[in-house]
């Protein structure tokens, strides 16, 4: 991994250029995507209430991380809140399911009109969107086969995005691994809500690196621990760029 990046998870702006020649002409053309993760409260329904004022009209896409309430798909009048600030099933709202939102899945389904793992492609660039709470944070079975799939035929694609809860690639990185518990909201271990062992290094990495020397630029985003901004709880977003 060449670079990490950090940004702030709340009021991410991604910016691309739709095209190389629009990135060298004055009148530049840009596109902006909006990641928020871990807007929960303690109590459902609600979420952050910052959140819920955010006008997502200025955004193309809004991707979220997970953990989106307390237990988001515990009940309908949770999921229905999440959705009237979301719009869970719009084909521009991305969501990859966290620990806190994984009680019902079939109510996520329904809401979202999405499987749990899915890509999608727009402006140019492909977005993965990964379940890392199935399997133990493996990207394994049918996941990892619609993973490849899509690997395998990635076109004209500027960008490849790969959305997902936990930090996965993380664990079996020498420089990472010994900072999990300072950029992770929790350790190393087997449990459902850790990160766990998983198979991101030593399988879906070297496909990525793949994508990445064939001029397509490559970038996982995920979410870790908590810090304050003024009176707002907010992540911070770690990811990391080929």
């Amino acid at each position: 991994m060449n670079k990490i990046i950090l940004c702030l998870a709340v009021l991410l702006t991604l910016v691309y250029c739709t095209n190389k020649n629009e990135e060298e002409s004055s009148n530049l053309i840009v596109n902006r995507y909006l990641y928020l993760s871990h807007t929960r409260t303690k109590s459902n329904p609600k979420l952050d209430s910052a959140v819920e004022q955010i006008n997502f009209e200025k955004y193309e896409m809004l991707w979220l991380g997970g953990d989106l309430a307390q237990l988001t798909s515990e009940d309908d009048a949770t999921i229905n809140h999440a959705d009237s600030i979301f719009n869970l099933s719009s084909r521009n709202t991305l969501w990859s399911i966290g620990n806190h939102d994984y009680t019902d899945l079939e109510r996520v389904r329904n809401s979202t009109k999405k499987p749990l793992y899915y890509s999608t492609h727009k402006n140019g660039i492909t977005i993965v969107v990964l379940d890392t709470q199935d399997s133990l944070s493996n990207i394994i079975g049918t996941q990892r086969d619609f993973l490849f799939r899509v690997l395998d035929t990635i076109q004209e694609s500027s960008h490849l995005e790969v959305l997902h809860h936990k930090l996965i690639w993380i664990y079996n990185q020498i420089d990472l691994e010994p900072i999990i518990s300072a950029v992770s909201n929790i350790e190393l271990a087997v449990f459902f809500f850790c990160i766990n062992p998983n198979n991101f290094n030593s399988e879906i990495y070297p496909r990525l690196v793949e994508i990445k020397e064939s001029g397509v630029e490559l970038i996982c985003i995920g979410w870790t621990s908590d810090f304050k901004r003024g009176n707002l709880n907010t992540k911070l977003t770690r990811g990391f760029i080929f």
